[in-house]
């Protein structure tokens, strides 16, 4: 009887010692595997709302030069600033040619001493008739002196295109096929003018076989010579007071949005230099935003968004992107009429960058999650997917598995995977280090 009481505590102690190792060893098991949290990547598209910042761009600009016969100018007035928008007609600014009055006393007295000259001569061959043979000489001579002087001109012009494009002609004269439209033109007309000088000598070659006095030479050639003169003051009289007249109000010529100011407020101004420029009204400003640092693809269409300085939200698009010479990737935003009022101006924009939202949104599904479960950089990332193993004694453990993916995106916390990853348990937010073929235990709560 004793004996079977003492199998039978035997057996209960032997049980209680068996339990309490099995829990023991549950709970050292438990304290010494790592801990992680289980999620899974949702199919979907990537959405973002991206902060940028823009800036007013005019897409086209038209510079305006002054023609004031070489003359420096002086700017009087000046009424536009750099994103004003004007209407053709408007008066950008006002000026007058330095020393003016002086420059006209000048001519008109260089005038009368040379049309003075002129009498003088007609007064001293005052005698003189010239015969028929006279008469052609002169012509001859007075067609010579005029290709002469145009054909000076047009090589003038064309050697310094050829100069500017670093170019020369050939053996034939011929210019290169690179050569500029400009420069071939060039070329043409001094061609033309050569050969129109070439005829202007076989003719002064026959008419040089007239007997004409010498006296009358010297007298045809210098009245051609005063006339040409005098010729010459009126045209540069007529220029300096044409261009007078319009320097007191430079109008715009067509209806735009002033880009750049050359002129100042009582400063000389060369006129070699553009006076201003302007970008036409039919080719609307943008707001450029640097994306450089921007992972995600902006594409055109994507919706834009800003605020006016009163808070009113405004709503445009994408209108194009592109890349600046420094390398650089920008996007443009475009802008109508309306939008430009209702930010208070072209004036205004230039003044403050605008603070741009674009909403980004991806055009196919993919695998999104959180950033947290992907791991390692650059092309290597990885996440541990959860595989379920039984071992011997038919107990399941969840043990790690590294599974390369190709992430599209990271944004605000979530990536945006190439591969379908959804139908896997994936672990994350491990209390300590995992690796692979490492078993890990999810967190109870």
């Amino acid at each position: 009887m004793n004996t079977k009481k003492f199998a039978i505590r035997g057996l209960v102690i032997l049980a209680v010692v068996v339990a309490l190792c099995m829990f023991f060893s549950g709970t050292i098991r438990t304290i010494a595997t790592a801990k992680v949290r289980i999620t899974r990547a949702q199919q979907g598209k990537m959405r973002q709302q991206i902060s940028l910042s823009g800036e007013l761009t005019f897409l086209e600009e038209e510079e305006v030069f002054v023609d004031a016969s070489g003359q420096s100018l002086q700017v009087t007035k000046v009424n536009v600033l750099p994103g004003y928008q004007v209407a053709a007609g408007d008066v950008i600014f006002e000026a007058e040619i330095a020393d003016y009055e002086k420059t006209m006393s000048d001519k008109r007295a260089e005038y009368e001493s040379s049309y003075m000259e002129l009498m003088d001569l007609e007064q001293a061959n005052g005698s003189t008739r010239l015969s028929r043979t006279d008469t052609l000489w002169a012509e001859a001579y007075y067609a010579l002196s005029d290709a002469t002087q145009a054909a000076l001109e047009k090589q003038i012009a064309m050697e310094t295109l050829l100069a500017y494009e670093n170019l020369d002609l050939d053996e034939n004269g011929a210019v290169p096929e690179t050569a500029s439209d400009e420069l071939k033109q060039a070329v043409t007309d001094w061609n033309a003018a050569k050969a129109s000088q070439a005829e202007a000598e076989e003719a002064m070659q026959q008419a040089s076989r007239y007997s004409v006095p010498e006296a009358t030479r010297t007298y045809i050639t210098q009245r051609k010579e005063l006339n040409d003169k005098l010729a010459q003051l009126e045209s540069d009289m007529l220029a300096l007071s044409v261009a007078q007249k319009e320097l007191a109000a430079v109008r715009a010529p067509a209806d735009g949005y002033i880009v750049n100011v050359g002129v100042k407020k009582g400063e000389s101004f060369d006129p070699s230099g553009a006076a201003y420029s302007y970008c036409p009204l039919e080719t609307l400003p943008v707001l450029r935003a640097d994306i450089s640092d921007i992972e995600v693809n902006i594409s055109s269409g994507m919706a834009a968004a800003f605020s006016t300085s009163r808070g009113r939200e405004l709503e445009s698009e994408v209108a194009s992107t592109g890349v600046t010479v420094d390398g650089n990737r920008y996007a443009d935003i475009a802008l109508d009429e309306g939008l430009i009022d209702d930010m208070g101006g072209a004036y205004s924009l230039l003044q403050n960058a605008t603070n741009i939202t674009i909403e980004y949104r991806a055009q196919t599904n993919t695998s999104l999650i959180a950033s947290s479960a992907v791991r390692g950089s650059g092309d290597e990332r990885y996440v541990y997917i959860i595989r379920q193993q039984q071992s011997t004694f038919g107990t399941m453990s969840m043990v790690t598995e590294k599974l390369a993916v190709t992430v599209l995106a990271e944004i605000d916390g979530v990536c945006s995977i190439a591969e379908d990853i959804s139908y896997y348990d994936i672990a994350y937010m491990e209390d300590r280090p995992i690796s692979e073929n490492m078993t890990v235990m999810q967190y109870t709560n």
